[in-house]
């Protein structure tokens, strides 16, 4: 055969395998497969062939709610479209965002086109439906959020929240000014600020974003605070915040979370968040084999979600409209499954803890796979609404595996693209409450000072609001007169709410004075002394407030003095020390209370030290003490670089050795933090550098204590200016080639920070922190176990217990993998090997075909 003809053919044999492949291969690689991982098929009696689009009134009948309550519909297409966030205005009107750009086919095409809109909804009949939208303002790309204020609205729409006015009263805004900027949520949508809820403390806080915005007239302060959740969030009586992160269908602040924010250096703060619900259990009333991760173990049970895979928006329903059966409960959103999940409330020793409300049923289900609940409130009249995007694909395309996608394309998932709906849920006999003004806009000082003792919080918080926004003296004087305990018997036998409600409305109209702030911390009830405390913070000079908080650190109530002491973080630091001591001295065998010294701990650590070096502080033996010790020097030899500053090192060292021969305890549980800084048991421990020889340090080492022989080998890890027995080790010059592959890895790590934290903290109790974890810093062939198959099953870093399941990483290549766990063990203080895309290579080749997550059990880092 000529040699022409024979590549001819060659070429053709060639040609025709390659297509055969292609044709009999899976759809082209998604962004949430995992390489190596086989997609396996479900049973046949587990797949759905067919998923029709149904009308309104056709979804309506898919509906299953539990006895006693009702559903109805109150908008739909083309009268809403997409809805994402709903606010009702004092005027009764429903105010809606729409995310019409969202997912528009399932490669997320178009996220970038300014088709997001706030919508205005209105009844104008009064028959309980929607007949009339207005479009207010349009041109969005891929908004949030929304919080009306003053007059006018603040909209997310990343990177910027806009505060957004109509001036001439034609319904249409008209003015926008950026408030403020560094929202994320471009390019990733899932894991982004949002929420804008106006909270009892008269701020607007977001989940999921670092700071909350504090209106001082015309502008809004930020403050830093903790950033967890995910969508959604919500808030009780008292005040606690709440967030549904996915998998995690309730976590709860049970302090604020600013308090959090306070120390940079802290590694965890305890009940910010909390775990509220451990039965993650939800029960969809039809087959849902669209799940992104369905094919995995565990995830379907007889072909139906399991267990909370994308909860979202809680909703506390504080309210009697509802019937009291609802009162006090928590409302879950699970589009994934098609249903609203219930817990009822209850509160154990501080914990805030919730028990499924409705047995083996989830509240709402529908057999409907497009009814998509995204966003659960409660209305003005006391109803519970729903904003249900109506849509095939909620799973964002950054995430989106074949197995899902293929599902996508044959039941026609994509469409349709604009509908959406909005539900209100109301008990079968009608709601129960009293008569609400039909536009509290309208309504007095006077009448607004009533409603704050309504039995609906929407009211409540509506009313101060607009109470806040007014500042009218007549209110104000109304106020006082029934705070005061003198002319009104409320505090000493009413519930706390109403009261919390005209406390929170005084400070929002800077008119608290120190005789009612005097008059409130008398109330019999803690809840009441606690927000006293909070409101003092803003109202009092710094003498005044530190002798309100003497007396509180001594309350009877533990959440007092907590608070008492999370207070004084508002005080100088000569004035803060005196109540930080005298709490530690009363309360140190308290995981909360140490957690508070910890966050006001900044600027005073060297009294502190000194404290504790004098016998002030930890002078006995136990827990408490040995646990603060190690918590307040864990804090201390961090920073925002994660290594300690030279002087504070050299105060900690020479603290250890004035304490050791006295109290060794002491010192052993300083020393043993400072040698986990230095990874005495690497292969290559980090060198610390003291800014001079810690006095007492060579005396101690000469006659070392019993237990205390770690200190020798810390002292081998240890240089100062002028110490000649050890010689300085100068930190690794990187090459331009490697620094560009740490700079590929710290890019990457943006798809771990909204669980891991920019800093490498974590979430803690449900997220674990990469910075000074064992499991980062130890064997790596682990780590890219866990990258590329996810992990499951409990560990421990920091004596932290977390059983939270982690996916595997949306990264595609072996560069990546190796790129992002290098970045991991060397920032923040880190300094673990690099580890190289040969590595991750081979890992991959030995678990290929795996389906499944890895278990800390098999991979040996399983907690006791």
């Amino acid at each position: 055969m000529p040699s022409s003809l024979r590549n001819r053919v060659n070429l053709s044999v060639a040609l025709h395998a390659t297509l055969i492949s292609f044709l009999s291969a899976p759809l082209c690689a998604q962004n949430g497969d995992r390489a190596g991982e086989t997609q396996g098929e479900l049973p046949a009696e587990w797949r759905v062939t067919e998923a029709p689009v149904r009308s309104a009134t056709d979804e309506l009948a898919t509906f299953d709610i539990l006895d006693g309550y009702k559903i109805e519909l109150v908008a739909a297409e083309p009268l809403v479209e997409a809805p994402v966030a709903l606010e009702f205005g004092p005027d009764g009107r429903l105010w809606v965002v729409e995310m019409r750009g969202y997912m528009r086919d399932a490669d997320g095409a178009g996220e970038d086109q300014p088709l997001g809109r706030v919508k205005v909804l209105e009844d104008t009949n009064g028959d309980g439906t929607m007949d009339r939208a207005e479009i207010f303002l349009d041109g969005l790309v891929m908004p949030r959020g929304i919080a009306l204020w003053r007059d006018g609205v603040l909209v997310i729409e990343p990177p910027h929240l806009l505060f957004v006015q109509d001036t001439n009263g034609d319904g249409r805004a008209d003015t926008s000014r950026i408030m403020a900027s560094g929202f994320a949520g471009q390019g990733n949508p899932e894991h982004a600020g949002n929420g804008l809820l106006w909270t009892l403390d008269n701020t607007f806080t977001c989940s999921q974003h670092p700071v909350r915005f504090i209106p001082e007239g015309d502008a809004l302060r930020e403050e830093r605070v903790a950033p967890h959740g995910q969508w959604g969030i919500s808030e009780d009586d008292e005040g606690r915040l709440y967030y549904s992160p996915n998998s995690d269908p309730l976590l709860v602040d049970l302090v604020p979370k600013q308090y959090a924010a306070l120390n940079t250096s802290q590694k965890s703060f305890d009940g910010v968040p909390a775990r509220a619900a451990s039965d993650m259990r939800v029960f969809p009333s039809h087959l849902t084999p669209g799940v992104n991760r369905g094919y995995q173990k565990g995830v379907l049970k007889d072909g139906r979600l399991a267990n909370f895979t994308g909860a979202c928006s809680p909703h506390i329903h504080e309210g009697v409209a509802m019937t009291t059966d609802m009162d006090g409960c928590a409302l879950i959103c699970e589009p994934v499954g098609n249903l609203v999940h219930r817990y009822r409330m209850s509160e154990s020793d501080g914990r805030i803890v919730a028990t499924p409300a409705d047995g083996n049923r989830s509240f709402l289900t529908s057999t409907d796979e497009r009814f998509r609940p995204v966003f659960a409130t409660a209305g003005n009249d006391g109803a519970v609404y729903i904003a249900d995007m109506y849509r095939g694909v909620v799973q964002h395309r950054m995430f989106m595996t074949t197995f899902l996608r293929k599902q996508v394309e044959e039941r026609a998932l994509e469409q349709p693209l604009d509908a959406g709906r909005i539900w209100r849920i109301v008990p079968k006999d009608g709601l129960q409450s009293d008569v609400v003004p039909k536009n509290l806009a309208k309504c007095s000082s006077e009448e607004l000072v009533q409603l704050l003792t309504s039995t609906e919080k929407p009211v409540r918080a509506l009313a101060r609001r607009l109470l806040v926004e007014r500042c009218d003296p007549k209110a104000v004087s109304l106020l006082r007169s029934v705070m005061l305990p003198t002319k009104s018997g409320l505090l000493g036998v009413a519930a706390s709410t109403p009261v919390l409600e005209s406390l929170w409305t005084l400070a929002g109209c800077g008119a608290l004075d120190l005789e009612t702030i005097n008059a409130v911390f008398g109330s019999d009830q803690p809840v009441v002394r606690v927000h006293a405390l909070r409101t003092a913070e803003r109202a009092l000079d710094s003498t005044t407030l530190a002798a309100l908080l003497t007396r509180a650190i001594d309350d009877d109530y533990a959440s007092v003095r907590v608070q008492a002491l999370l207070s004084a973080s508002a005080l100088p630091e000569q004035l803060r020390t005196v109540i930080l001591e005298a709490a530690l001295r009363r309360d140190i065998a308290s995981r909360a209370m140490r957690s508070a010294a910890v966050a006001v701990i900044t600027g005073v650590e060297t009294a502190v030290l000194d404290s504790i070096a004098d016998g002030s502080l930890l002078a006995d033996d136990g827990v408490g003490p040995r646990a603060f010790a190690a918590e307040c020097t864990d804090a201390l030899l961090d920073d925002t670089s994660g290594t300690p500053t030279p002087a504070t090192l050299s105060h900690i060292l020479a603290t250890a050795s004035k304490v050791a021969e006295q109290r060794p305890w002491l010192a052993k549980a300083m020393l043993e933090r400072v040698a986990a800084r230095q990874r005495l048991n690497a292969k290559e421990p980090v060198q610390l550098v003291a800014s001079c020889e810690p006095e007492g340090w060579f005396a101690m080492l000469a006659k070392p204590p019993k237990d205390l022989s770690i200190a020798t080998p810390i002292d081998r890890h240890l240089f100062w200016p002028g110490r000649e027995d050890v010689a300085f080790i100068a930190p690794p010059l990187a090459r331009a080639k490697e620094m560009s592959f740490e700079e590929f890895g710290k890019r990457l790590y943006s798809n771990c920070m909204s669980c891991h934290q920019a800093n490498g903290r974590g979430l803690p109790p449900v997220y674990p922190p990469l910075r000074g974890s064992e499991i980062v810093l130890g064997e790596p062939s682990t780590l890219a176990k866990i990258l590329l198959h996810g992990l499951e099953g409990k560990i421990e870093v920091d004596g932290q217990t977390y059983n939270q399941v982690m996916p595997a990483a949306p990264l595609r290549t072996d560069e990546e993998i190796a790129a992002v766990l290098s970045y991991v063990r060397s920032a923040w203080g880190n300094s673990a090997g690099a580890i190289d895309a040969a590595m991750v290579a081979k890992v991959r080749e030995e678990t290929k075909g795996r389906n499944r997550s890895m278990t800390a059990r098999e991979l040996g880092i399983e907690a006791n």
